[in-house]
């Protein structure tokens, strides 16, 4: 099977969503018997599906075209692009730009795929006749439990109660919620919050000017910035809960990261962690600051660092999110979507 890849512009793909893309292209090429291309080194248009990454490129509806008069099928993951929240944002400029190309460029389409039940019952309010298929993502490396390594390299006490917050620093991700919950009552074992990301200077700003105003009510914070590829697996390690407070994800990759090393997890229900969180992997709780006190009061009355545990939830989430399981419903999926005529969900 050939398959050609459509992905987002040079920097919209940045961290998690390029991360999903990448291991997803490696995952297929290695189950065996799929070859998978980019647009730009395709060239010949030789494929039987051709999937296309996000949304709202101008660019996307000259290929789809091209797919339909050539007689290609094609599929589409948002990829969080179509949450309420997303859709929300900037509603004045996507509004006319949806109903004028990204409209005619999904119900075109032969197939949707989402990452989980929870953005498939979003799309199918786009999606109008075209079928959504809910495939999770598959983990975005090897790494496992190495407690006592990460917190020797990183310098942090073997005592010292550290919490997480590993994502793009952007408002939908929350971080000043997680900042207002830490200064009430309750989660006053933390000795450490490490901040490791990075977004526009005007946020990061105010989140930092919050911090050192209420710096009394705060435990101390480490504001990393941003870490890429294999070093940021230490953070993961090391942690003993990992929150991400957002408001919305489709999927919440940095969530599957935490949890494939065995690290605790705290998030809320902007993301579908309710249904997809393993055993007693953690919590999930509104976006509030409310919520998320008590949520962190509850997480950390329990023992986070046991080796036993962390082991046992690795595991767990190796055998779910692994991609030797997770290609084969990807490429059944493909095959599937390789019969259809293109157009066939207008």
């Amino acid at each position: 099977m050939k398959l050609l890849f459509v992905q987002p512009s040079p920097g919209l793909g940045a961290g998690g969503l390029d991360a999903a893309i990448r291991n997803l292209s490696a995952a297929l090429s290695a189950a065996g018997n799929c070859r998978v291309d980019s647009m730009d080194r395709a060239g010949s248009w030789q494929a039987d599906v051709v999937h296309f990454h996000g949304l709202w490129q101008p660019w996307h509806r000259a290929i789809s075209r091209e797919c339909l008069s050539r007689g290609i099928p094609y599929v589409i993951s948002p990829h969080g692009m179509l949450e309420p929240w997303a859709w929300r944002h900037k509603w004045w400029k996507k509004w006319p730009y949806y109903w004028t190309c990204e409209r005619g460029h999904l119900r075109s389409a032969a197939g949707m795929f989402a990452t989980s039940a929870m953005e498939s019952a979003h799309l199918k309010r786009f999606a109008g006749a075209v079928p959504v298929e809910a495939i999770p993502l598959g983990l975005t490396g090897d790494a496992g439990p190495d407690y006592d390594r990460a917190r020797s390299v990183l310098g942090w006490s073997s005592e010292g109660t550290v919490l997480l917050y590993l994502s793009r620093i952007h408002p939908k991700k929350g971080m000043h919620l997680l900042l207002e919950a830490l200064r009430g009552p309750g989660p006053g074992k933390i000795s450490r919050l490490v901040v490791v990301g990075g977004g526009e200077d005007a946020y990061v700003r105010r989140l930092r000017d919050y911090a050192r105003d209420h710096s009394a009510d705060l435990p101390p914070i480490e504001w990393i910035g941003e870490v890429w590829g294999e070093d940021r697996w230490k953070y993961f390690q090391g942690a003993d809960l990992f929150c991400l407070p957002t408001f919305s994800e489709n999927f919440g990759l940095a969530v599957l990261e935490a949890l494939q090393v065995g690290t605790p997890v705290l998030t809320t229900t902007g993301t579908p962690w309710a249904e997809l969180l393993p055993g007693d992997g953690g919590r999930v709780v509104n976006p509030d600051p409310e919520s998320l006190r008590n949520g962190l009061g509850a997480m950390l009355s329990v023992q986070t660092r046991d080796p036993g545990h962390r082991r046992a939830l690795a595991e767990k989430t190796h055998g779910e999110f692994g991609w030797s399981r997770l290609a084969e419903r990807y490429l059944a999926a493909y095959r599937t979507l390789a019969g259809k005529k293109p157009g066939s969900g207008t």
